[in-house]
């Protein structure tokens, strides 16, 4: 009878489930602060900016191959730094082939580093993206904490009963 008794304090939570399984990620980081714990689908604003955020590697890809073939350089490539930011690295043998529209923004020891009006337009846009993401995500958590803060007593019961039921298994 005290495992039956236990059963039934134990609540099924089917709504609370299926909203958490639509809303989180199956598993999720550790810390919240860098985003990645809300599941694609979910919400359509956060799903707009993260494509705006992740088509990155595309068009650079696809930028790389068009200025190479307009300048002829084959040493060009497009990347990213975290501290100067979108570059277009041309080797230093071919650097003085830079277009004029190429302004230096780096200099290494075997290359220099340019950038063009369209990838830092492109680059405050990915940016503005990734921390527009971010913000709505944290909101979106945020507000998963308020749909569930109504069933928060009923999953504490639920959670001491579970908790016993483990006492009681353990102990047989």
């Amino acid at each position: 009878a005290p495992v039956q008794a236990l059963r039934e304090k134990m609540g099924e939570f089917a709504e609370l489930r299926d909203l958490l399984e639509r809303a989180i990620i199956d598993t999720p980081p550790v810390l919240v602060r860098d985003g990645g714990v809300i599941a694609s689908g979910y919400n359509e604003e956060l799903d707009e900016w993260r494509a705006l955020a992740d088509g990155a590697t595309d068009y650079l890809e696809r930028l790389e191959v068009r200025e190479r073939e307009r300048t002829g350089l084959d040493t060009l490539k497009v990347g990213f730094n975290a501290v100067h930011g979108y570059y277009i690295q041309i080797s230093r043998g071919q650097s003085h082939l830079a277009p004029i529209n190429y302004m230096r923004r780096q200099t290494l020891k075997n290359a220099e580093r340019y950038i063009i009006p369209e990838l830092k337009e492109y680059e405050d846009k990915v940016l503005t993206s990734k921390g527009k993401a971010l913000a709505l995500e944290k909101q979106l958590y945020e507000e998963l904490f308020d749909l569930l803060l109504p069933h928060l007593e009923a999953l504490q019961q639920s959670a001491s009963a579970l908790a016993e039921l483990d006492v009681l298994v353990n102990l047989a």
